[in-house]
């Protein structure tokens, strides 16, 4: 519902065999990127970064070309 929506974070969907946890923590130990895991009933089903703040253009490319490395390594499978 848009009414939730944020514009100081994107929250993801982990789906396709996404280890959300595993994610994160690949993310912080190999990359220095911390990422947020979901809360509550949304522990496990979704991860969330966070853009509020000093964040630029390169700061979101390097998230992202991370996610490409990452996400296989935490069992993501494109469908």
């Amino acid at each position: 519902d848009e009414k939730y929506a944020s514009n100081t974070v994107t929250a993801v969907s982990a789906a396709n065999g996404l280890d959300s946890k595993k994610m994160a923590q690949l993310m912080q130990k190999d990359h220095h990127i911390i990422l947020s895991g979901g809360q509550q009933t949304l522990s496990g089903k979704i991860f969330r970064i966070g853009h509020l703040g000093w964040v630029n253009e390169k700061d979101i490319q390097d998230i992202l070309s991370a996610l490409k490395v990452v996400l296989p390594q935490a069992g993501f499978r494109s469908s």
